[in-house]
């Protein structure tokens, strides 16, 4: 029997490493990927070492210790990616890496039916040529993860597609169109006005030559924005000072292309980017 060593080497790593992260996803570990991996080396290092022992015993009794000394292999990668808060939690993992284990390779041989693959007893795919099952495995794994993500993007668009509005942002013969997103918790006012947010980005846009330096360091002096100030506002994160100014023109159009136009709109500017597709946040008080 022929067994080629840096197919095994690599079906070990990539299935080892897919398990420890699949794992440390599902009981939210945050684990380091840096661990994962090596937790995976050492974990491919005695799955080689491993089967070369001879124990001289009864058949049996050798799959026997081969079988305790395998699920003690499990428990010491669970115990390398992570340091636990209890023992709950550990063993918990430690179960869940076994589950998956089967449950890859259960997949894993199952696209080997479905499609008519043959496959050596060293754990090669043969179809005119060899192929780690490890890469396979890999393949299916980003498969799915790509798969996941497009129903993730196609569901939230549908949730909430209504919340979704093209912003057109005007600034002498500056114009640039945005996505906005109406946000029922923006209620940040100037003058009893609500105000819009952008982040740096569209602001960069906008303002090519803004004096992004006066900006961070709090001076309103030549930065280039019209009644530019600052103003308090509390969020989460406590109390700070939001940069507000006064926008030529703005126009927004909802789902049924009605247009609202906007003149001498405020906006304000976040210092972070928005976690989501759209550039800005709409305040309620402009749809009433």
């Amino acid at each position: 029997m022929e067994v080629y060593i840096e197919y095994v080497i690599l079906d070990n790593l990539i299935i080892n490493y897919i398990l420890l992260m699949l794992t440390s996803q599902t009981m939210k570990l945050c684990a380091k990927k840096r661990f994962c991996f090596l937790s995976s080396c050492f974990g491919t290092v005695v799955s080689i070492v491993l089967p070369l022992i001879n124990f001289n015993l009864s058949n049996n009794l050798y799959n026997l210790i081969l079988f305790i000394l395998k699920i003690g292999l499990g428990m010491l990668m669970i115990l390398i990616i992570k340091k636990y808060n209890n023992f709950k939690q550990y063993i918990t993992s430690f179960f869940l890496f076994i589950t998956y284990t089967f449950v890859l390779g259960g997949m894993c041989f199952g696209f080997i039916y479905l499609l008519n693959l043959k496959t050596s007893f060293s754990g090669l795919i043969i179809w005119g040529f060899e192929i780690p099952v490890g890469l396979f495995v890999l393949l299916g794994v980003l498969y799915l993860k790509i798969l996941i993500n497009i129903i993730k993007i196609v569901r939230h668009k549908q949730t909430y597609h209504k919340f979704y509005f093209d912003v057109t942002l005007k600034n002498e013969n500056k114009k640039i169109t945005i996505t906005g997103f109406l946000d029922s918790g923006n209620q940040i006012m100037v003058n009893n006005c609500g105000i819009i947010v952008i982040n740096l980005k569209t602001l960069l846009k906008l303002y090519p030559n803004v004096n992004y330096k006066n900006i961070i360091t709090g001076s309103l002096n030549n930065i280039g924005l019209k009644n530019a100030e600052f103003i308090n506002v509390v969020n989460s994160s406590g109390k700070n000072k939001m940069l507000v100014f006064t926008l030529d023109e703005l126009e927004i159009v909802d789902d049924s292309n009605k247009v609202i136009c906007l003149k001498n709109q405020k906006i304000g500017l976040a210092k972070t980017n928005f976690y989501g597709k759209f550039d800005c946040l709409l305040t309620p008080e402009i749809f009433v």
